[in-house]
């Protein structure tokens, strides 16, 4: 918009003088403008000095950082003031002068050539503003319609509020001299405004040095100036005091202009009235001298009512209302572009015209700026077309055509004017995350490309893509396109019109005036000057358009269009001979551009040309010769003679020494492959593999000769190298065999190298297959080629990715017809495992077995078998791997045929020749030896693995370690698992009395004597402990044992075995389950205690293997957990016995033994229930007192009336005093169920016990 006037295009805001400042701004202004607005106007002046001071500095800067003039377009109020508008504010000091508001009267009468009588008086003159087309002195007298000057003069001149800065200082010799020049100055400046018709507010702001508490006398001084000058103390008349920070120069400043808001809105409200008014009137006002220089007609009555709508919606613009000045500016708009508007009273040649076609290119930017405002952007575009298009129209018709290149440059100006207008609307739709953002939110964030259309179009209704708001970019691409047609017609003109008026003929001169349109653009001579010449620069002007388009398509990542708008500025560059520019521009963007990689050859083919053309000019041999080589390839067209032979593309060139280009080449014309024959290896085994080159050079285009071709690998060889060596020349494809040679280095890995003919003919390949030899185990993998060609002018270094990117990797062979491929099924052919050498030495284990037992000795026979060739040296490592508890002990024996081996720096046995572990020695081919390991098995079951690993080298290879590995697993298992039942005995023993007090009782004893010296009650258990077999193989239970680890509860504990079972041995078969009995009699060390006992106890078995040769050598102790048991000393309780009368067989004499261990006289109910199975002799109600720490026994004789069946007495015992009933316990042999506790009756007679 640099073409336009500034006041044409600039948003109008409320305008602010601040007046009595030490620091001015100045006004740029001409002599012609300083006639008409500031010749004649109204002085406002002032005799006291100007305000200035740090307080008088904060209030400025706090007002100024209000000021909106550099503000966006839009009504998001982005400058940070409170207020809902922004404002302009002009400094100045104690002097300022406002326009004149009248001009001055013409110098000489109009009517001097007229008759009038001797004694008549001139007639009246009617004056006019000096800007109104009715002024003689205006620059648009008689029938112009605006002039930028009239918006100067509101936005620069008269100001809407005039704001006074004093000094109020307190000194009480000069407080009354100092307040009457206040109020005389104060009166002054306001009698000033009246009297020059501006309606401008005056507000005037003390600024003190003291504040109302601190001078008592201040308030009475601001009430004596209020009454004096009239000034409103809300609105008019401010008190600064002086500020202790900035947060309270900033509240002042905000309160102040609030309070000026609505006096400013007010004031421009008073000036659309007025318009409003004179445009109601409907006449046309005479002017103060009739027209006598070029048309001889005023301004007609559509002019003036575009005039008064212009201004109107200037006014409305002032009070940012943008909807009422849209709306003005469309109705003056219509007025002149309409059928019968001022474009069609007007003719083309006026000086007028152009100040029309001004006039309205400034009304539809102010209209487009208020749509944009109002974020109506789809309306904003269809105006932006719908003008170009009427004007397109309009200079067709009334004009000098569209079809030069004047048109162009508006086209191409008014296109940039939009991408300016979308630029400081600063619209939310196109705003771009920062870069400092985050990558994710950066991704995340919706990057508009074009701004959808308003609510107002109606929902469904069509629009074509150039009617939606696109961001600014497109618009200066745009105006990028009328530039370049701009040029091309100027580069078309005629000779004679490009002469310079002063050397043409005035006829020539007048008809190049009639038939160029010169609107807003340079003459011809100037538009394409001749050689040497001062011009427009027509390079200068599309590089920027394209410029400033390609940063807008640039942050939105629209890499093709950035890649494209490049591009162009590159072949403008070029075809101004800017190659350098040109070259800056062209480099990065062939490097990087996205059309290589997505493949639009058309577009990468013009990049790399340009560039190569570029670098011949420039000699710059590295881009030259990678441009060359990217130009032969088959994908772009043909390339020209200069770029067909690669080693003459720096023919011409003025380099006395070669060019190395290292550079990586982005288009590559030979593709590298790399395969190996099979997907594993072994160490020593010669591997086959391939390299094959393809040309995709142009036909007709000359080979090439490489110098040496690489690939490197990762594994044990690093390089394999190929050099050319001149051979017969094939101008076909083949597969050519190399042989290969090592290469010594002082790195630790490899080389490998061989020489081959490396010429390569367009459109053929050759396939090179190699014979490789790996020396260590591992991966491989191919990774790069390196391509090295050497000429006399350069040296081309690049590198090739060998993996198949395209399509299958296939393997080449000759065939009949010529070289075929043979598609490669596995994948990753360009990678390959080396194995170790296989190992041929074989382990196993004799005659293991099927399950190993806890805590026995395991004896594992290890046989080696060398199935070597030649003899070895042979060590063995043994390992077995515990989950739980990591590592299990073993030892070689009983007889290791090596008696002693030597030790490592690691602390592991080591053989003479170095290698780790058990030494076994030389084994011949073919020979076999055994050895053993034992072990102690852990004692919980357990799962192991047994790893036996063979480490031997050849007698002929020393260097090569082979190794084998053998592992097996073991399983521990447990031989048997027990249940256990404790029940109640009656002890034999007779309790202590508690009458007769024992010597002992109360004796203090050690811990080892207070066993030997148990005093307390003694009870008898009977442990029952059922042992099953686990073991699929039948073991011999040689001995069974119960250990008592820890006594708790201070008792003395015996446990004996039964006699019966006391020294047998049995067999127990698998799942067989045997029983065994322990007796325990528990005494309380002492009388007293009454609390109870608990033992810790474990059951030991000693046992062996039935197979086992002799019994007593290969026995094995298992130790079996036994639950920890809980024995009770303090509640009564009732034990049941019973007993085969000796007298009468079948008679059966139950003893049912009362015990109470409490210090408590206990008195029992004992109720015996009659039953149908047995007779009972006996008392069945009796009463029984108990002493304490006593027994006793109730007998009963029953005489079993059934035979091979189970009997249940039921006596109930009941405590009279707790009224507990207590629960009987059944002794050895009995059955407790929930009937009760149950006796059993033999079949037979004869029984002695039961």
């Amino acid at each position: 918009m640099d073409a336009y006037p500034e006041e044409y295009v600039e948003h109008n805001l409320p305008f602010i003088v601040l007046f009595g400042l030490e620091q001015e701004d100045g006004f740029e202004d001409d002599a012609y403008e300083r006639a008409l607005l500031r010749t004649g106007g109204f002085i406002v002046k002032s005799e006291l000095p100007p305000v200035s001071g740090d307080q008088a500095q904060s209030l400025i800067r706090e007002l100024l950082k209000t000021d909106a003039t550099g503000q966006a377009w839009n009504g998001r109020n982005g400058s940070g003031q409170s207020t809902n508008i922004g404002f302009k504010f002009h400094q100045t000091g104690r002097k300022y002068v406002l326009p004149p508001r009248k001009a001055n009267p013409p110098e000489s009468s109009f009517g001097a050539s007229s008759p009038r009588s001797p004694n008549s008086s001139p007639p009246a003159l009617v004056l006019h503003s000096p800007l109104s087309p009715l002024s003689p002195d205006s620059p648009i007298f008689p029938d112009g319609l605006m002039s930028h000057l009239w918006l100067k003069k509101h936005q620069n001149y008269v100001p809407s509020t005039l704001v006074s800065f004093f000094n109020f200082t307190s000194n009480a010799n000069l407080n009354s001299l100092n307040d009457n020049q206040l109020k005389s100055d104060i009166n002054q400046i306001s009698s000033a405004l009246r009297s020059s018709g501006c309606k401008t507010r005056h507000v005037v702001v003390l600024v003190s040095d003291k504040s109302i508490a601190a001078a008592p006398d201040v308030e009475e001084r601001l009430a004596g100036v209020r009454r004096s000058t009239g000034l409103d103390p809300k609105n008019s008349l401010f008190f600064f005091p002086p500020a202790t920070s900035n947060v309270e120069v900033a509240a002042f400043a905000s309160s102040l202009l609030s309070a000026l808001q609505p006096y400013c809105v007010e004031y421009y409200r008073d000036l659309t009235k007025h318009s409003r008014r004179k445009k109601a009137r409907g006449t046309i006002p005479p002017p103060t001298a009739p027209p006598t220089k070029g048309t001889s007609q005023s301004l007609s009555a559509p002019g003036w009512n575009v005039r008064y709508e212009f201004k109107l919606g200037v006014f409305a613009e002032f009070r940012q209302e943008m909807d009422a000045a849209g709306r003005h500016y469309n109705f003056a708009l219509d007025a002149l572009l309409s059928a019968d508007g001022m474009f069609e009273t007007t003719a083309s040649w006026s000086p007028r015209w152009d100040e029309m076609r001004l006039l309205a290119d400034a009304t539809c930017i102010r209209l487009i700026r208020s749509l944009l405002w109002n974020t109506m952007t789809t309306q904003a575009v269809q105006t932006w077309i719908r003008y170009r298009d009427r004007i397109r129209e309009i200079v067709d018709k009334r004009g000098k055509g569209s079809s030069n290149y004047g048109w162009e440059a508006w086209e191409s100006r008014w296109a940039r004017t939009m991408a300016e207008l979308i630029q400081r609307a600063d619209l939310l739709v196109f705003s771009v995350p920062s870069s400092s953002m985050e990558s994710e939110t950066l991704l995340e964030r919706i990057i508009n490309y074009f701004a959808p259309p308003e609510k107002a179009i109606p929902l469904g209704e069509r629009l074509p893509p150039w009617h939606l708001l696109h961001h600014a970019g497109y618009w200066m691409a745009l105006a990028a396109n009328h530039a370049e047609r701009r040029r091309d017609l100027a580069e078309n003109l005629a000779e004679e019109d490009r002469t310079p008026p002063g050397q043409s003929p005035a006829a020539l001169v007048a008809s190049r005036h009639n038939t160029y349109d010169t609107y807003l653009c340079p003459d011809p001579h100037e538009e394409f000057p001749f050689p040497n010449q001062k011009g427009f620069d027509h390079c200068f002007d599309i590089v920027e358009k394209l410029d400033h388009s390609t940063n807008e398509f640039a942050i939105r990542r629209q890499q093709r269009f950035v890649d494209q708008l490049k591009l162009r500025q590159s072949k403008e560059l070029m075809r101004n001979n800017q190659f350098s520019e040109a070259l800056n521009i062209l480099e990065p963007l062939w490097r990087g551009m996205m059309w290589r990689i997505e493949k639009w050859w058309s577009l990468a083919y013009e990049i790399a040309l340009a560039l190569h053309e570029t670098a011949k000019r420039l000699d710059h041999r590295e881009l030259a010769v990678g441009t060359s080589w990217e130009l032969l390839n088959e994908v772009f067209p043909p390339p020209p003679e200069s770029a067909r032979d690669l080693s003459l593309c720096l023919s011409g060139g003025h380099a006395d020494s070669p060019s190395k280009s290292n550079s990586t080449l982005h288009l590559k014309e030979i593709s590298v492959g790399f395969n190996f024959a099979s997907a594993e290896a072994h160490v020593a085994d010669h591997l086959e593999c391939q390299l094959s080159l393809t040309s995709r050079a142009h036909q007709g285009t000359a080979p090439i000769t490489f110098s040496s071709v690489s690939i490197n690998l990762d594994g044990p060889i690093e390089q394999i190298n190929l050099h050319h060596s001149a051979a017969e020349a094939k101008a076909s494809s083949c597969v050519v065999q190399v042989d290969l040679r090592e290469e010594h280095t002082s790195g630790t890995r490899g080389r490998v190298s061989g020489s081959a003919d490396l010429t390569m003919y367009p459109g053929h390949t050759k396939a090179f297959t190699l014979s490789v030899v790996f020396r260590e185990s591992g991966d491989v993998a191919a990774r790069l080629s390196t391509l090295t060609i050497n000429t006399g002018n350069f040296n081309l270094t690049f590198e090739a990715d060998v993996q198949a990117k395209e399509g299958v990797a296939a393997w080449w062979q000759d065939r009949p017809a010529g070289l075929r491929p043979k598609r490669i099924l596995r994948q990753d052919p360009h990678t390959i495992k080396i194995l170790p050498k296989p190992p041929k030495m074989e382990i196993a284990i004799i005659d293991p077995k099927q399950v190993y037992f806890t805590d026995e000795v395991a004896i594992f026979k290890i046989e080696l078998a060398n199935m070597e060739e030649e003899e070895t040296e042979t060590t063995l490592e043994v390992r077995f791997l515990d989950r739980a508890t990591g590592h299990l002990d073993f030892t070689w024996g009983p007889e290791p045929h090596i008696k002693s081996a030597q030790v490592g720096p690691d602390g592991l046995p080591m053989s003479p020749t170095g290698l780790p572990g058990h030494h076994i020695g030389d084994l011949a081919a073919g020979e076999q030896r055994v050895d053993t390991v034992s072990m102690k098995a852990p004692s919980i079951p357990t799962e192991c693995i047994l790893e036996i690993k063979a480490l031997y080298h050849l007698k002929s290879d020393l260097e090569t370690p082979i190794s084998k590995i053998f592992s097996a697993d073991i399983n521990f298992l447990s031989p048997f698992e027990a249940n256990y039942d404790l029940t109640p005995q009656v002890h034999p023993d007779q309790w202590p009395s508690y009458f007769l007090v024992d010597e002992m009782e109360g004796r203090d004893f050690d811990d080892n004597d207070a066993a030997d010296h148990a005093c307390g009650l003694s009870q008898r258990w009977c442990l029952t402990a059922r042992v099953a077999s686990f073991a699929e193989e039948p073991l011999i239970i040689q001995d069974a044992d119960v250990f008592l680890h820890s006594p708790h509860g201070s008792i003395k504990c015996d446990i004996t075995k039964y006699r019966h079972q006391a020294e047998s041995s049995n067999e127990i078969a698998p799942q067989e389950m045997h029983e065994r009995k322990f007796t325990m009699d528990i005494q309380k060390i002492s009388l007293e205690d009454r609390r109870s006992s608990a033992l810790e106890m474990s059951l030991q078995i000693s046992w062996r293997r039935a197979s086992a040769a002799h019994a007593q050598d290969k026995l094995i102790t298992s130790t079996l957990a036994v639950p920890r048991l809980v024995i009770p000393n303090s509640e009564p309780r009732v034990l049941f016995s019973a007993r085969a009368s000796p007298v009468v067989p079948s008679l059966m004499l139950l003893d049912y033994t009362l015990e109470n261990p409490t210090n408590h006289f206990l008195t029992f109910d004992l109720t015996m229930e009659a039953n149908e199975e047995f007779a009972l002799s006996g008392p069945k109600l009796k009463s029984c007192n108990i002493l304490p720490m006593s027994r006793q026994v109730v007998s009963f004789n029953v005489l079993p009336l059934v035979k091979g069946q189970w009997i249940t007495p039921q006596l109930r015992v009941v405590d009279r005093y707790f009224n507990k009933t207590l629960k009987v316990l059944g002794t050895e042999g009995m059955k407790v169920d929930k009937k009760g506790i149950s006796l059993w009756i033999d079949a037979e007679d004869g029984d002695d016990e039961t």
